[in-house]
Formats: C-alpha cells, sequence, structure tokens
C-alpha cells in the first residue's frame, strides 16, 4: 500500500518491491461526506488493521463507523484521538451532532413505543405495566363456567375523525377496546353518561374564536350529564395555557382564559381536565372508567343525530332554544310547542296570559313568563330588592 496522489491509499504494482516496515507507519487518509467513502473507510480501517486513529475533523458518521470496526474486531486493541481545541467551535459543531443522533434515536423509540401491532404479527412481547399479553391471543379461561372470562374488557368509543391522532392507540395498549363510530357529539364517550370532547392548545384558541367550542359545549350538556373538555398539551411544550406575564385580573376578549371562564360560568355543568400529554390522557381515561358501565354503541352514534334529521333542529338554532330556557315558565317540556306555535319574540310578548297558558299547558308556568314580559325593569328590581331586605 502507498500514498496516491490524491492524500489516498493505492496498491503497489508488480513492478515494484514491497520491504516490511519494523518501525511504526503513520498513514493519512483524505475523506469526504460521500456515501461512497463511507464503504471506502470501512474497507481501509479491514485492511490496515490500526491501533491508533486520530481525527483532524470530528465526524459522527466516520466515528461510527470506527466504533463498528472495533465490534467487529474486539481482540484488537484500538484508540481514538481528536484534535480540537477545548469550547472551540468545532467541538460544539460534534457535540450539536450527537445530540441530534440522541434526540433521533428517543424520537424513534418513542414512535416504536406508540405503535399498535396487529396480533397475528410477529414480534409482539409481553407488557408487564398492562398486565396482558400481547404475543398471543388471551385465550379463555375453560376451568370456569362459560369457558370464558368474567372480567369485560372495558370500552371506549372514540369518533373515527380522531383515530388519526396517537390516543387511541395508547388507549388501546392500556387493555381498553376501541369502538370506532361516527359521532356528531363529542369525540370519546367513555360511559353513557361521560362525553369527552378533546382539544389541543392550538385548537382550543381556534374554537374559542370562531364559537364552535360554544356549540360542541351545548351539545354535550343538552345529551350528556357529564360533559367534559379535555385540553391536552404537547410533552415537548411547557404545561401553561398562558404565561404568568399574559395573566390579567380583568376579563379581556382576547385572553384565552378570560373565554375559558366565561364558558364555564354559562355551562355549569362541562367539566375541564387538563393534561400534560396523550400518555396522561389515556391513564386518566382508565382511571374515569374505573367501576363505571360501559357505553353503548347504538345509542352513543344516534346522540346529535336526530337532530339532523328532525324539522325543529333545522328550524330553530341552539341559541335561541337556550334564550328560551333561561325564561321563567319555560322548560324543556314546553319550548318546542311554544317555538312551533310562535314566529318570534315579538308576538310572544303580545300573547295575553290566557294564551300562553294554551300553549304552556299550566296557569303558573303562564303567569311567570307573562309577568317576566310585561313587568317593568325597575319594578322587578325594586322588588327583588324588598324580598331579599325582608
Amino acid at each position: 500500500m502507498k500514498f496516491g496522489e490524491n492524500g489516498g491509499i493505492s496498491a503497489f504494482s508488480d513492478s515494484e518491491k514491497c520491504e516490511l516496515v519494523s518501525g511504526p507507519l503513520l498513514l493519512m487518509e483524505s475523506l469526504t461526506s460521500a456515501s461512497d467513502e463511507y464503504f471506502h473507510l470501512a474497507t481501509t480501517l479491514e485492511n490496515l488493521k490500526p491501533r491508533y486513529v486520530i481525527m483532524y475533523d470530528a465526524d459522527i458518521q466516520f466515528v461510527r463507523q470506527v466504533e463498528v470496526f472495533k465490534a467487529c474486531n474486539p481482540g484488537h486493541p484500538l484508540r481514538v484521538y481528536f484534535l480540537l481545541y477545548d469550547s472551540s467551535v468545532e467541538e460544539q459543531k460534534y457535540l450539536s451532532s450527537l445530540r441530534k443522533e440522541k434526540e433521533a434515536f428517543e424520537r424513534l423509540i418513542r414512535e416504536r413505543s406508540q405503535m399498535v401491532i396487529p396480533v397475528d404479527r410477529e414480534g409482539r412481547v409481553i407488557d408487564s405495566s398492562m398486565g396482558r399479553k400481547t404475543n398471543e391471543m388471551d385465550e379463555p379461561n375453560t376451568r370456569k363456567g362459560g369457558g370464558r372470562d368474567d372480567k369485560e374488557t372495558p370500552k371506549i368509543i372514540v369518533d373515527v375523525r380522531d383515530l388519526r391522532s396517537t390516543l387511541p392507540s395508547l388507549i388501546h395498549k392500556k387493555g381498553m377496546e376501541i369502538i370506532p363510530l361516527t359521532l356528531e357529539v363529542g369525540d370519546y364517550i367513555l360511559t353513557p353518561d361521560t362525553c369527552v370532547e378533546r382539544k389541543s392548545v392550538s385548537d382550543l384558541i381556534g374554537s374559542l374564536n370562531s364559537g364552535r367550542l360554544y356549540s360542541q359545549a351545548t351539545a354535550m350538556t343538552r345529551h350528556y350529564k357529564k360533559p367534559v373538555l379535555l385540553i391536552e398539551f404537547s410533552e415537548s411544550k411547557s404545561f401553561s395555557l398562558q404565561s404568568p406575564s399574559a395573566m390579567h385580573s380583568e376579563i379581556s376578549s382576547q385572553s384565552v382564559s378570560s373565554k375559558l371562564v366565561l364558558l364555564t360560568l354559562h355551562f355549569p355543568k362541562l367539566r375541564i381536565i387538563w393534561s400534560q400529554s396523550p400518555y396522561a390522557t389515556a391513564e386518566i381515561f382508565e382511571a374515569l372508567k374505573s367501576g363505571q358501565p360501559e357505553p353503548d354503541p347504538s345509542i352513543a352514534i344516534s346522540v346529535g343525530a336526530e337532530s339532523l334529521n328532525d324539522v325543529q333542529g333545522l328550524i330553530y338554532s341552539p341559541i335561541g332554544q337556550d334564550m328560551l330556557l333561561k325564561m321563567p315558565g319555560i322548560n324543556s317540556k314546553n319550548f318546542k310547542t311554544l317555538m312551533d306555535k310562535v314566529k318570534n319574540l315579538q308576538d310572544l310578548i303580545r300573547l295575553s296570559e290566557q294564551e300562553l297558558e294554551r300553549l304552556l299547558g299550566n296557569d303558573s308556568n303562564a303567569h311567570l313568563l307573562w309577568t317576566f314580559l310585561h313587568s317593568d325593569l325597575e319594578s322587578q328590581i325594586a322588588t327583588k330588592t324588598f324580598n331579599k331586605i325582608n
């Protein structure tokens, strides 16, 4: 072997003589970042089998090639030196490449842990944290009556539009069964009474600005006893909705926290859950389902669907219904009849107390509504103040 004109190593020709070198041999190899150079470096290391490698330019890919050579030759002594100044730009560049490599492997491991592997796929392992086998199907215990396990697998109904996220796969890894359906109300149905609307921080801000969250909260509180708004953060970001400097003591139309406060005041039944990551959300769902009845898919898919086919759902907006329900004497049993017979608020005010009694079917409700619509505001305030004093 000898030096070539470009600094590489070339073979001797047949006419040239080869002599043994008694002293140490120093070879200089110039390499670039081309893909063929990696193979050339591996071949050079295998042919020369050096004991010392001095790197003038620290390249992470070349370092890994040297590590592979050492792993393939464990009995061969090898030392690697770097010619770098302390706290230099070259040193920081090398450390930055090491950090990027570490982050890439961590991201790969994290993505691998979130993947849903089919049951018949090879390579499934036993996950002790979930207490169930993932390398083969759970066989029923035939020693029990009926030949099957008494413990029912927990079920969660998931909107098919939310299957693109990582949360359904994490829920599946927790040992819960996923039932994908097209839901009109909510994203996740945990129990017959619990409906969850899942929002990321960016989606939450957009829904608050557009008013879409108001409609979603209205539908959840109307059809479920326990509506839940889940605000899910990202692992790579801080677990806070706003910085402390952005918090104001006064309510502002531009503040996200102010809009959330107004949302909770308007919907007292709405519960807000803060989740630090999708992993935490899966654990929260598991805790909420503990000891609770399972949801019915046929009922979940029908919730909200009747409003699309109902004539009233097409004619009357939820905002108008909510305004009527806030009036005294109007409840969930008589507001539909009133909206069918009365066109607008002006016609409602013109109705007499007897006409309201025929529409509402109750004289006390008619009297409360008629008094509310025809009494002077100042007299109502004075009456309430007098009642409080007494």
